[in-house]
């Protein structure tokens, strides 16, 4: 009797999903016809070459003489002029910007 309403069940519920499918397309296409909605699309964006990674940037800064380590501190970047100064969060000091 289980296995009966179980697989009773299973195909209700196959059978409202079928159903439902067309009625929530219609919707989404006469939603998004309509003139209040912004649709945010990254499709026309120049896509790079292929095997062309995009630039990155980093921000490098010269530790304190108190840190006794010869390493650089570096953190990545929002982009901008290279050779610039910036600024890395939870670090004392401004650095170089450079990019990859």
């Amino acid at each position: 009797m289980r296995k009966r309403m179980r697989g009773l069940a299973l195909v209700l519920v196959a059978i409202l999903a079928g159903a439902a499918e067309p009625v929530l397309s219609g919707a989404a296409v006469a939603l998004a016809d309509s003139d209040d909605v912004i649709v945010e699309s990254q499709s026309n964006r120049p896509r790079p070459a292929p095997g062309v990674r995009p630039q990155r940037f980093f921000c490098v800064i010269q530790p304190p003489d108190s840190a006794e380590t010869s390493m650089m501190y570096s953190c990545p970047a929002s982009p901008g002029r290279v050779g610039g100064r910036c600024r890395c969060s939870g670090m004392v000091g401004s650095g170089t910007l450079y990019a990859r």
